[in-house]
């Protein structure tokens, strides 16, 4: 009895050690958490938020620092943030649907879909403009062609709105920097072009696009144009990037928020991001067509990358990633994805810098 009593209590410790073993070594693994914090200290970013995929299935959803310099709330993967250029992503999931619906094609001169506000003029010189051309920035029109951004102070908040009756004069007036489809050039005023597209052959207004398409069949409940007053008490500030003491506000992109002002938060682009990399291994392994692959037509954006419809195809590693973000008025957002290793990264911050990509895409090479 003693003997079987001694090996009981050896087995017990033995036990005991092995837990605390596992515990210690977990928690002096855990890079991931340990980077960020690291990251965030080193440029002074107030909040951040990260949503992982790992193999598959969310393994991460989480917030980092507070909701502003002044308000100690915590934030976690439900706080919201503007999304800047990441919009562009979600304005190509909709325009695919619209050409599963027959209502758009890739091939037709984009003047095709102008209404009678577009002056004969105009259409003359943007004829040869494919809808192709806009999505993919080989259409010639300059990122600044809308007031919206040749006005706008990069790092400040564009509050004043920017409406249909001001961007039909803007393409009344645009005038191309080079022979379409001859040259990548990013092009954000492209894309408030596609948004008015959008609603014009839709009858609907961008944000009924997003919810019709995006937000009810994903299941994206704080992905949106506007914020209800529920979802502002979520709203983190943001802070100038050049100088992140500083704070801003979110912008109000108005005809121009296809391509720089959707709101959202990390447990919304972590649910995108989990369906896209299921759509991608299933378009890599069955070439089945789908939404959200928005790299079926690209353009050449270097020898490694080509750009799609609001995606990026990054073909310089040994495996292919995806990727785009968006880095404005203090906002800041990457959205990285590898079907292959089925894994994904999305952050979220109250302040942008370069420093966010190469923390995003860190993370995502390194998730085993």
């Amino acid at each position: 009895m003693k003997r079987i009593l001694f090996f009981v209590v050896i087995a017990i410790v033995a036990i005991s050690c092995n837990f605390t073993t596992k515990e210690k070594s977990y928690k002096a693994e855990n890079p991931i958490e340990e980077k960020i914090k690291k990251v965030m200290d080193e440029n002074n970013v107030p909040g951040l938020s990260i949503g992982i995929i790992r193999n598959g299935k969310i393994d991460i959803l989480q917030g980092f620092g507070t909701k502003s310099r002044k308000d100690t709330t915590k934030v976690n993967e439900s706080s919201i943030f503007q999304i800047a250029s990441q919009s562009k992503m979600f304005t190509g999931i909709i325009i695919n649907n619209l050409i599963q619906e027959g209502k758009l094609n890739l091939e037709e001169p984009i003047t095709s879909y102008f209404p009678s506000d577009i002056n004969e003029n105009a259409k003359k010189r943007l004829h040869k403009i494919k809808l192709k051309f806009l999505l993919n920035h080989t259409s010639g029109i300059s990122s600044d062609a809308c007031f919206v951004y040749s006005e706008r102070i990069d790092g400040d908040a564009w509050t004043k709105g920017y409406s249909k009756e001001q961007l039909i004069k803007d393409i009344n007036n645009i005038k191309l920097e080079f022979e379409p489809s001859s040259q990548f050039q990013y092009s954000n005023s492209g894309y408030a072009i596609v948004g008015f597209i959008c609603e014009t052959v839709s009858n609907l207004s961008y944000g009924q696009l997003l919810e019709k398409y995006v937000t009810l069949p994903y299941k994206l409940n704080n992905t949106s144009v506007k914020l209800s007053d529920s979802q502002i008490l979520k709203l983190v500030t943001p802070y100038r990037k050049d100088n992140r003491t500083v704070e801003t506000k979110p912008s109000n992109m108005g005809m121009a928020t296809p391509a720089s002002a959707i709101y959202s938060n990390a447990t919304d682009l972590t649910k995108i991001l989990s369906e896209q990399i299921k759509a991608y291994r299933l378009y890599d392994s069955l070439n089945e067509q789908g939404p959200l692959i928005l790299t079926k037509q690209t353009s050449k954006m270097d020898e490694k990358l080509q750009y799609g419809f609001g995606l990026i195809k990054m073909t310089g590693g040994s495996d292919i990633k995806y990727s785009h973000g968006g880095d404005a008025d203090g906002f800041a957002c990457e959205y990285f994805f590898s079907p292959q290793k089925n894994n994904g990264v999305v952050i979220l911050t109250s302040s942008g810098g370069r420093w966010l990509g190469k923390l995003a895409d860190g993370i995502l090479e390194n998730l085993k």
